[in-house]
């Protein structure tokens, strides 16, 4: 072969490796692409069915819950038309730290939600003689949440007596029951606080007070108000988004909550009073599981308090480890119209 020939031959047959060489590089590059493409569309599709799996696992916790609801006999409602709603004082009863479903036996008490009814038992009993002692024509009634033992520890589990959708449903009808036999007695306003910490159901994982819109207390106070609904002894006040619900008493201001949100109890009217722009008189709270009525300041004519309520659980292992228990219990706040607070009935159930 002549040496130009071979020369062209050469460069022709460099050029064309260097063309097949591009062309590999180019579907290599074009393999990868598709690669990545699927890699996303696989990710995108196993988050997709991550999150639709949770989705009905929520939707069946619900339809468990609205199945166990509709099961239950709607109460026999009785009526005092002769109530007058005309009070010289306002009261206000609270239940507070009731943690159904919880079950144990620790140094000075037991629970069970046999035990839980028996206090809802005294405790009616100990309100009509109280009622009728006082001439109350209006009782307001402060449900201040951690209504069930839940789930939120691994020591929930190790207390639950059965299902947190079961002890959900008994201490939604233990209330409701509780308000329908004393509302023939009186007119009641039932206020029921929609946050509470052990009423989170905690779902994906997430921090304590992360999904704070994911309370049990939610359903609980819904189904109260449902089976209550044809009593007109009876006006159910909630505060759904919120972690709070106010009780209008006489011109005071009063915030109700669990308490779980509160860092220093000792400034709590000061610290919600600037959260809301609005001057609170007193703070009715729960979760100390101690009861303590705290002044704080003053008013025009009053005391400006924090008013910690007891649990209705009382003392439990947990407490006995801390050694700081109490007796299980509730209170009776007595307010008037010119001094505010001017005192407290103290109820031990156990």
């Amino acid at each position: 072969m002549r040496k130009g020939s071979k020369l062209l031959y050469e460069y022709l047959n460099a050029g064309w490796t260097l063309s097949k060489e591009n062309e590999k590089s180019n579907i290599d590059d074009k393999i990868r692409e598709l690669q990545k493409e699927r890699h996303k569309n696989q990710a995108t599709a196993i988050e997709l069915n991550r999150l639709n799996r949770q989705q009905d696992r929520f939707e069946l916790f619900y339809e468990n819950v609205k199945d166990a609801i509709q099961t239950l006999p709607v109460p026999h409602f009785q009526y005092d038309d002769s109530c007058l709603y005309e009070n010289q004082k306002e009261y206000v009863l609270s239940l507070a730290d009731i943690h159904a479903g919880a079950n144990f036996k620790s140094e000075n008490n037991e629970y069970s939600f046999e035990i839980c009814a028996d206090r809802f038992n005294k405790l009616l009993n100990y309100m009509i003689n109280y009622v009728q002692e006082h001439n109350i024509t209006k009782l307001n009634v402060a449900e201040l949440g951690d209504s069930v033992q839940g789930l939120i520890h691994i020591t929930d589990v190790k207390l639950n007596e059965t299902s947190v959708v079961e002890a959900v449903v008994r201490i939604a009808k233990l209330i409701a029951s509780f308000l329908n036999d004393l509302s023939e007695y009186c007119y009641i306003d039932y206020y029921h606080v929609p946050s509470a910490n052990h009423t989170q159901t905690r779902c994906l994982g997430t921090k304590a007070n992360e999904l704070v819109a994911e309370d049990l207390e939610y359903v609980i106070a819904n189904y109260i108000k449902d089976v209550l609904v044809n009593n007109e002894n009876i006006k159910v006040h909630t505060n759904f988004g919120h972690e709070y619900v106010e009780i209008p008493i006489f011109q005071f201001n009063v915030i109700a909550l669990h308490g779980h949100q509160i860092n220093n109890i000792q400034n709590s009217i000061k610290d919600l009073s600037m959260l809301h722009r609005k001057f609170y008189d007193y703070v009715l709270t729960a979760h100390l599981h101690a009861s303590n009525d705290m002044t704080v300041g003053e008013g025009d004519s009053n005391d400006t308090e924090v008013l910690v309520c007891p649990s209705f659980i009382g003392s439990d292992p947990y407490s006995d480890k801390l050694m700081k228990g109490s007796k299980a219990a509730c209170k009776v706040f007595t307010f008037d119209d010119k001094n505010g607070h001017i005192g407290t009935d103290k109820i031990i159930l156990n």
